[in-house]
Protein backbone atom coordinates (compact mmCIF):
# COMPACT_ATOMS: atom_id res chain seq x y z
CA UNK A 1 0.00 0.00 0.00
CA UNK A 2 1.19 3.26 -0.78
CA UNK A 3 2.21 6.12 1.97
CA UNK A 4 -0.48 8.09 2.97
CA UNK A 5 -1.05 11.39 1.38
CA UNK A 6 0.48 14.47 3.41
CA UNK A 7 -1.21 17.63 2.73
CA UNK A 8 1.89 20.38 2.26
CA UNK A 9 2.12 24.29 2.30
CA UNK A 10 2.27 25.02 -1.18
CA UNK A 11 5.19 27.68 -0.15
CA UNK A 12 6.96 26.10 2.52
CA UNK A 13 6.67 22.39 1.96
CA UNK A 14 5.93 22.18 5.60
CA UNK A 15 2.75 19.68 6.63
CA UNK A 16 -0.29 21.51 6.72
CA UNK A 17 -2.75 21.42 9.82
CA UNK A 18 -6.43 22.47 10.23
CA UNK A 19 -5.98 22.46 14.27
CA UNK A 20 -9.21 20.22 13.66
CA UNK A 21 -8.50 16.56 13.70
CA UNK A 22 -11.72 15.70 12.67
CA UNK A 23 -11.60 17.97 9.32
CA UNK A 24 -8.40 16.22 8.79
CA UNK A 25 -10.17 13.17 7.74
CA UNK A 26 -10.07 12.12 4.21
CA UNK A 27 -13.80 12.71 2.72
CA UNK A 28 -15.51 9.56 2.14
CA UNK A 29 -16.51 9.16 -1.61
CA UNK A 30 -19.64 7.16 -2.80
CA UNK A 31 -19.62 5.05 -6.08
CA UNK A 32 -22.27 6.18 -8.55
CA UNK A 33 -25.03 3.55 -8.88
CA UNK A 34 -24.58 1.69 -12.22
CA UNK A 35 -24.00 -1.73 -14.33
CA UNK A 36 -20.20 -1.07 -13.75
CA UNK A 37 -21.04 -2.37 -9.64
CA UNK A 38 -22.30 -5.69 -11.27
CA UNK A 39 -18.91 -6.43 -12.92
CA UNK A 40 -17.18 -9.08 -11.33
CA UNK A 41 -14.05 -7.72 -9.38
CA UNK A 42 -11.85 -10.18 -11.09
CA UNK A 43 -13.19 -8.70 -14.31
CA UNK A 44 -12.77 -4.83 -13.53
CA UNK A 45 -9.50 -4.53 -14.45
CA UNK A 46 -9.02 -5.83 -18.23
CA UNK A 47 -12.32 -4.13 -18.82
CA UNK A 48 -10.85 -0.86 -17.67
CA UNK A 49 -7.62 -1.44 -19.88
CA UNK A 50 -9.22 -2.20 -22.72
CA UNK A 51 -7.93 -5.82 -22.79
CA UNK A 52 -11.84 -7.05 -22.32
CA UNK A 53 -14.05 -5.26 -24.69
CA UNK A 54 -17.57 -6.51 -23.93
CA UNK A 55 -18.97 -7.40 -21.01
CA UNK A 56 -22.59 -8.59 -19.90
CA UNK A 57 -23.94 -7.97 -16.21
CA UNK A 58 -27.18 -8.24 -14.89
CA UNK A 59 -28.35 -4.81 -13.49
CA UNK A 60 -32.00 -3.78 -12.18
CA UNK A 61 -33.43 -7.15 -13.15
CA UNK A 62 -31.76 -7.51 -17.01
CA UNK A 63 -28.93 -8.20 -18.46
CA UNK A 64 -26.94 -5.15 -20.12
CA UNK A 65 -23.62 -5.27 -21.77
CA UNK A 66 -20.79 -3.00 -20.29
CA UNK A 67 -17.55 -1.63 -21.95
CA UNK A 68 -14.28 -0.04 -21.40
CA UNK A 69 -16.10 3.02 -19.78
CA UNK A 70 -18.02 0.77 -17.09
CA UNK A 71 -14.88 -0.89 -15.94
CA UNK A 72 -12.72 2.31 -15.74
CA UNK A 73 -16.17 3.62 -13.33
CA UNK A 74 -15.75 0.32 -11.37
CA UNK A 75 -11.63 1.10 -10.56
CA UNK A 76 -12.58 2.98 -7.26
CA UNK A 77 -14.18 -0.62 -6.34
CA UNK A 78 -10.49 -1.89 -6.43
CA UNK A 79 -8.89 0.83 -4.25
CA UNK A 80 -8.32 -1.58 -1.43
CA UNK A 81 -6.83 -4.34 -3.71
CA UNK A 82 -3.59 -4.07 -5.23
CA UNK A 83 -2.41 -0.49 -5.72
CA UNK A 84 -0.32 -0.37 -9.36
CA UNK A 85 -2.88 -2.53 -11.52
CA UNK A 86 -5.31 0.16 -10.61
CA UNK A 87 -3.38 3.29 -10.76
CA UNK A 88 -2.16 1.75 -13.73
CA UNK A 89 -5.46 1.50 -15.36
CA UNK A 90 -6.43 4.97 -14.72
CA UNK A 91 -3.19 6.93 -15.96
CA UNK A 92 -3.90 4.88 -19.33
CA UNK A 93 -7.68 5.66 -19.34
CA UNK A 94 -6.80 9.67 -18.61
CA UNK A 95 -4.19 9.28 -21.67
CA UNK A 96 -6.74 7.48 -24.18
CA UNK A 97 -7.42 9.21 -27.29
CA UNK A 98 -11.52 8.29 -26.88
CA UNK A 99 -13.10 11.28 -24.72
CA UNK A 100 -15.59 9.09 -23.30
CA UNK A 101 -12.93 6.93 -22.00
CA UNK A 102 -11.12 10.37 -20.29
CA UNK A 103 -13.97 11.91 -19.10
CA UNK A 104 -14.67 7.90 -17.40
CA UNK A 105 -11.28 8.64 -16.33
CA UNK A 106 -11.83 12.30 -14.80
CA UNK A 107 -14.75 11.30 -12.75
CA UNK A 108 -12.99 8.39 -10.86
CA UNK A 109 -9.90 10.59 -10.17
CA UNK A 110 -10.92 12.14 -6.92
CA UNK A 111 -11.61 8.62 -5.31
CA UNK A 112 -9.17 6.73 -6.75
CA UNK A 113 -6.06 9.95 -5.95
CA UNK A 114 -6.78 9.45 -2.44
CA UNK A 115 -4.98 6.15 -2.88
CA UNK A 116 -2.13 7.33 -4.97
CA UNK A 117 -2.08 10.76 -6.28
CA UNK A 118 1.07 10.30 -8.54
CA UNK A 119 1.10 11.25 -12.18
CA UNK A 120 -2.58 11.56 -11.79
CA UNK A 121 -2.87 15.26 -11.15
CA UNK A 122 0.19 16.50 -14.06
CA UNK A 123 -2.43 14.38 -16.11
CA UNK A 124 -5.47 16.56 -15.21
CA UNK A 125 -3.66 19.70 -16.08
CA UNK A 126 -3.26 18.52 -19.34
CA UNK A 127 -6.92 17.34 -19.59
CA UNK A 128 -7.75 21.24 -18.77
CA UNK A 129 -6.45 22.31 -22.19
CA UNK A 130 -8.06 19.26 -24.31
CA UNK A 131 -9.17 19.63 -27.39
CA UNK A 132 -13.17 18.28 -26.44
CA UNK A 133 -15.06 20.76 -24.50
CA UNK A 134 -16.48 17.82 -22.59
CA UNK A 135 -13.52 16.43 -21.43
CA UNK A 136 -12.24 20.34 -20.49
CA UNK A 137 -15.39 21.42 -18.04
CA UNK A 138 -14.92 17.45 -16.62
CA UNK A 139 -11.31 18.20 -15.90
CA UNK A 140 -12.71 21.70 -14.31
CA UNK A 141 -14.78 20.26 -12.16
CA UNK A 142 -12.50 17.34 -11.18
CA UNK A 143 -9.86 20.07 -9.82
CA UNK A 144 -12.90 21.99 -7.98
CA UNK A 145 -13.64 18.38 -5.95
CA UNK A 146 -9.69 17.71 -5.52
CA UNK A 147 -8.38 21.41 -4.46
CA UNK A 148 -9.75 20.65 -0.63
CA UNK A 149 -7.77 16.77 -0.43
CA UNK A 150 -4.73 18.03 -2.76
CA UNK A 151 -4.16 21.91 -1.62
CA UNK A 152 -0.11 21.83 -2.81
CA UNK A 153 -0.79 19.47 -5.66
CA UNK A 154 -3.48 21.44 -6.73
CA UNK A 155 -2.02 24.95 -5.80
CA UNK A 156 -0.27 26.08 -9.34
CA UNK A 157 -3.56 24.96 -10.99
CA UNK A 158 -5.88 26.46 -8.72
CA UNK A 159 -3.85 30.46 -9.50
CA UNK A 160 -4.11 29.36 -13.30
CA UNK A 161 -7.68 28.78 -13.26
CA UNK A 162 -8.99 31.37 -11.12
CA UNK A 163 -7.73 34.05 -13.17
CA UNK A 164 -9.17 31.87 -16.48
CA UNK A 165 -10.63 33.65 -19.55
CA UNK A 166 -13.63 31.11 -19.32
CA UNK A 167 -16.60 31.73 -16.71
CA UNK A 168 -17.16 28.25 -16.19
CA UNK A 169 -13.43 27.23 -15.40
CA UNK A 170 -13.43 30.38 -13.44
CA UNK A 171 -16.29 29.26 -11.51
CA UNK A 172 -14.93 25.65 -10.94
CA UNK A 173 -12.05 27.06 -9.44
CA UNK A 174 -13.67 29.26 -6.88
CA UNK A 175 -15.54 26.45 -5.87
CA UNK A 176 -12.38 24.70 -4.94
CA UNK A 177 -11.00 27.57 -2.85
CA UNK A 178 -14.41 27.91 -1.07
CA UNK A 179 -13.71 24.67 0.32
CA UNK A 180 -9.89 25.35 0.53
CA UNK A 181 -11.39 28.43 3.49
CA UNK A 182 -13.34 25.60 5.29
CA UNK A 183 -10.49 22.97 5.57
CA UNK A 184 -6.79 25.00 5.04
CA UNK A 185 -7.64 28.16 5.75
CA UNK A 186 -4.21 29.29 5.52
CA UNK A 187 -3.86 27.71 2.13
CA UNK A 188 -6.71 29.56 0.95
CA UNK A 189 -5.46 32.87 2.63
CA UNK A 190 -2.16 32.73 0.57
CA UNK A 191 -4.48 32.37 -2.80
CA UNK A 192 -6.53 35.41 -1.37
CA UNK A 193 -3.72 37.51 -0.78
CA UNK A 194 -2.35 37.06 -4.55
CA UNK A 195 -5.28 37.92 -5.87
CA UNK A 196 -6.08 40.93 -3.61
CA UNK A 197 -3.08 42.48 -5.24
CA UNK A 198 -4.14 41.84 -8.76
CA UNK A 199 -4.90 44.82 -11.17
CA UNK A 200 -8.52 43.12 -12.54
CA UNK A 201 -11.38 44.47 -10.37
CA UNK A 202 -13.10 41.26 -10.87
CA UNK A 203 -10.32 39.38 -9.02
CA UNK A 204 -10.15 41.45 -5.89
CA UNK A 205 -13.81 42.08 -5.64
CA UNK A 206 -14.42 37.70 -5.35
CA UNK A 207 -11.54 37.84 -3.03
CA UNK A 208 -12.47 39.81 -0.44
CA UNK A 209 -16.01 38.19 -0.49
CA UNK A 210 -14.01 34.68 0.59
CA UNK A 211 -12.80 36.76 3.66
CA UNK A 212 -15.68 36.34 5.78
CA UNK A 213 -15.30 32.52 5.00
CA UNK A 214 -12.36 32.72 7.16
CA UNK A 215 -12.92 34.60 9.96
CA UNK A 216 -13.74 32.11 12.04
CA UNK A 217 -10.29 31.18 11.37
CA UNK A 218 -9.11 34.47 12.18
CA UNK A 219 -5.07 34.75 12.76
CA UNK A 220 -2.77 38.19 11.76
CA UNK A 221 -2.59 36.88 8.31
CA UNK A 222 -6.31 37.31 7.99
CA UNK A 223 -6.67 40.55 9.74
CA UNK A 224 -3.94 41.71 7.37
CA UNK A 225 -5.89 40.86 4.01
CA UNK A 226 -9.17 42.38 5.97
CA UNK A 227 -7.44 45.84 6.13
CA UNK A 228 -5.97 46.01 3.06
CA UNK A 229 -8.81 45.47 1.36
CA UNK A 230 -10.92 47.70 3.68
CA UNK A 231 -7.90 50.13 2.31
CA UNK A 232 -8.55 49.27 -1.47
CA UNK A 233 -9.28 52.37 -3.95
CA UNK A 234 -12.71 50.07 -5.44
CA UNK A 235 -15.96 50.79 -2.71
CA UNK A 236 -17.09 47.46 -3.39
CA UNK A 237 -13.91 45.67 -2.28
CA UNK A 238 -14.36 47.71 0.48
CA UNK A 239 -17.44 46.98 0.39
CA UNK A 240 -17.32 43.59 0.66
CA UNK A 241 -14.49 43.27 3.47
CA UNK A 242 -16.04 45.03 5.68
CA UNK A 243 -18.87 42.55 6.20
CA UNK A 244 -16.07 40.69 7.65
CA UNK A 245 -16.21 43.01 11.24
CA UNK A 246 -19.29 42.60 12.28
CA UNK A 247 -18.57 38.79 12.93
CA UNK A 248 -14.84 39.54 13.70
CA UNK A 249 -16.47 42.03 16.63
CA UNK A 250 -17.76 38.83 18.10
CA UNK A 251 -14.86 36.64 18.56
CA UNK A 252 -12.01 39.51 18.18
CA UNK A 253 -13.51 42.68 19.04
CA UNK A 254 -10.36 44.42 20.08
CA UNK A 255 -9.16 43.88 16.53
CA UNK A 256 -12.35 44.51 15.33
CA UNK A 257 -12.09 47.57 16.67
CA UNK A 258 -8.95 48.87 15.27
CA UNK A 259 -10.03 48.00 11.66
CA UNK A 260 -13.13 49.99 12.23
CA UNK A 261 -11.75 52.83 13.44
CA UNK A 262 -10.30 54.01 9.85
CA UNK A 263 -13.35 52.72 8.31
CA UNK A 264 -15.95 54.72 10.04
CA UNK A 265 -15.08 57.46 8.07
CA UNK A 266 -15.02 55.66 4.45
CA UNK A 267 -16.81 57.59 1.55
CA UNK A 268 -19.15 54.33 1.28
CA UNK A 269 -21.90 54.61 3.25
CA UNK A 270 -22.85 50.90 2.71
CA UNK A 271 -18.90 50.47 4.32
CA UNK A 272 -19.97 53.24 7.29
CA UNK A 273 -23.30 51.09 7.88
CA UNK A 274 -21.06 48.07 8.41
CA UNK A 275 -19.02 49.31 10.79
CA UNK A 276 -21.66 51.28 13.22
CA UNK A 277 -22.97 47.68 12.80
CA UNK A 278 -19.81 46.27 13.96
CA UNK A 279 -19.22 48.78 16.79
CA UNK A 280 -22.94 48.48 18.38
CA UNK A 281 -21.80 44.65 19.18
CA UNK A 282 -18.65 46.04 20.93
CA UNK A 283 -18.20 45.97 24.90
CA UNK A 284 -19.28 49.89 26.09
CA UNK A 285 -16.61 49.94 28.60
CA UNK A 286 -14.31 49.84 25.91
CA UNK A 287 -12.04 53.69 26.33
CA UNK A 288 -11.25 53.48 22.57
CA UNK A 289 -14.73 52.88 21.13
CA UNK A 290 -16.07 55.82 23.75
CA UNK A 291 -13.33 57.92 21.96
CA UNK A 292 -14.07 57.06 18.23
CA UNK A 293 -17.80 57.67 18.26
CA UNK A 294 -17.09 60.91 20.30
CA UNK A 295 -14.77 61.65 17.23
CA UNK A 296 -17.40 60.31 15.06
CA UNK A 297 -20.52 62.86 16.49
CA UNK A 298 -18.06 65.58 15.43
CA UNK A 299 -17.08 64.40 11.87
CA UNK A 300 -18.25 66.81 8.77
CA UNK A 301 -20.66 63.90 7.25
CA UNK A 302 -23.74 63.74 8.52
CA UNK A 303 -24.87 60.50 8.32
CA UNK A 304 -21.77 59.48 10.72
CA UNK A 305 -22.20 62.14 12.99
CA UNK A 306 -26.10 60.72 13.02
CA UNK A 307 -24.73 56.92 14.05
CA UNK A 308 -22.10 58.10 16.22
CA UNK A 309 -25.09 60.25 18.33
CA UNK A 310 -27.35 57.31 18.34
CA UNK A 311 -24.57 55.28 20.04
CA UNK A 312 -24.39 58.05 23.17
CA UNK A 313 -27.09 56.50 25.15
CA UNK A 314 -25.37 53.09 25.06
CA UNK A 315 -21.96 53.94 25.59
CA UNK A 316 -22.55 56.89 28.18
CA UNK A 317 -24.14 57.27 31.66
CA UNK A 318 -27.15 59.67 32.07
CA UNK A 319 -25.24 62.32 32.95
CA UNK A 320 -22.20 62.02 30.74
CA UNK A 321 -24.74 61.98 27.93
CA UNK A 322 -26.36 64.68 28.93
CA UNK A 323 -22.96 66.54 29.32
CA UNK A 324 -21.66 65.25 25.98
CA UNK A 325 -25.12 66.25 23.93
CA UNK A 326 -25.26 69.65 25.69
CA UNK A 327 -21.10 70.83 24.33
CA UNK A 328 -22.24 69.00 20.52
CA UNK A 329 -25.34 71.03 20.73
CA UNK A 330 -22.71 74.24 20.86
CA UNK A 331 -21.53 73.25 17.13
CA UNK A 332 -24.55 71.04 15.52
CA UNK A 333 -26.42 72.54 12.27
CA UNK A 334 -28.75 69.85 11.47
CA UNK A 335 -32.12 70.49 12.54
CA UNK A 336 -33.35 66.29 13.06
CA UNK A 337 -29.83 66.24 15.49
CA UNK A 338 -30.33 69.22 17.23
CA UNK A 339 -33.58 68.19 18.23
CA UNK A 340 -32.83 64.69 19.37
CA UNK A 341 -29.63 66.02 21.05
CA UNK A 342 -31.66 68.74 23.14
CA UNK A 343 -34.18 65.87 24.06
CA UNK A 344 -30.92 63.90 25.52
CA UNK A 345 -30.06 66.76 27.34
CA UNK A 346 -32.74 66.94 29.32
CA UNK A 347 -33.41 65.37 33.00
CA UNK A 348 -36.67 64.14 32.42
CA UNK A 349 -36.82 62.73 35.91
CA UNK A 350 -36.61 66.38 37.15
CA UNK A 351 -37.48 68.69 34.06
CA UNK A 352 -39.69 66.39 32.07
CA UNK A 353 -43.32 65.80 32.14
CA UNK A 354 -45.48 64.53 34.32
CA UNK A 355 -46.08 61.25 32.68
CA UNK A 356 -41.83 61.24 31.80
CA UNK A 357 -41.07 62.02 35.70
CA UNK A 358 -43.50 58.94 36.89
CA UNK A 359 -41.54 56.51 34.87
CA UNK A 360 -38.55 57.08 37.17
CA UNK A 361 -40.87 56.21 40.19
CA UNK A 362 -40.66 52.88 41.91
CA UNK A 363 -44.08 51.25 42.04
CA UNK A 364 -45.37 51.53 45.89
CA UNK A 365 -44.62 48.22 47.66
CA UNK A 366 -48.04 46.07 48.20
CA UNK A 367 -49.81 46.21 52.10
CA UNK A 368 -48.90 42.69 53.97
CA UNK A 369 -51.85 41.14 55.03
CA UNK A 370 -50.91 41.28 58.55
CA UNK A 371 -50.84 45.10 58.41
CA UNK A 372 -54.39 45.29 56.70
CA UNK A 373 -55.72 42.86 59.59
CA UNK A 374 -54.41 45.29 62.30
CA UNK A 375 -55.37 48.43 60.34
CA UNK A 376 -58.97 46.87 59.83
CA UNK A 377 -59.23 45.70 63.73
CA UNK A 378 -58.10 49.51 64.52
CA UNK A 379 -60.94 50.81 62.74
CA UNK A 380 -58.37 52.96 60.35
CA UNK A 381 -58.56 50.13 57.59
CA UNK A 382 -59.65 52.33 54.52
CA UNK A 383 -63.32 52.33 53.76
CA UNK A 384 -62.70 51.47 50.00
CA UNK A 385 -60.28 48.54 50.33
CA UNK A 386 -60.12 45.16 50.81
CA UNK A 387 -58.20 41.80 50.15
CA UNK A 388 -56.71 40.61 47.14
CA UNK A 389 -56.20 36.66 46.14
CA UNK A 390 -52.37 37.68 47.09
CA UNK A 391 -53.04 39.62 50.26
CA UNK A 392 -52.42 42.64 48.64
CA UNK A 393 -54.83 45.93 49.00
CA UNK A 394 -57.44 46.86 46.15
CA UNK A 395 -60.05 48.77 45.68
CA UNK A 396 -63.98 47.81 46.11
CA UNK A 397 -66.22 47.95 43.55
CA UNK A 398 -69.20 49.99 43.85
CA UNK A 399 -71.81 46.96 44.88
CA UNK A 400 -69.18 45.66 46.85
CA UNK A 401 -68.55 48.89 48.75
CA UNK A 402 -72.62 49.13 49.36
CA UNK A 403 -72.72 45.43 50.59
CA UNK A 404 -70.21 46.35 53.06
Amino acid sequence: MADEYIARHPLTGKPLNTGNRRSRKKKVRTIQIGPWNEIEKEDVIPLARGDVSIIEVLFEGRTVKVGRPAGIRALPRMITGPLKPMHDALVMALEDSNPEVRMAGIEVLPTCAMRDSEQLLDILAELLDDDILMVQQAASRCLGDLAADFPSGTDTLLHIELRHSVEGRRKEAWRGLRSLCTIWPDVAADHIDRLIREKELRLRRDAASMLSRLVSRSGAKIWDLISWSLQDEDGEVRIRAASTLRPLAESHPKIALILAENALFDSEEKVRAKVISCLDRLDSSSTKLRSLITSGCRVADVAVRKACIHLITRLYSDDEARELSIELLKQETNKELIEYLEDLAVDHQLEGDEARKNTYLAPAEPVPARDLEIMASEADFPPRLALDEDHSAKPLTKDEDRHA
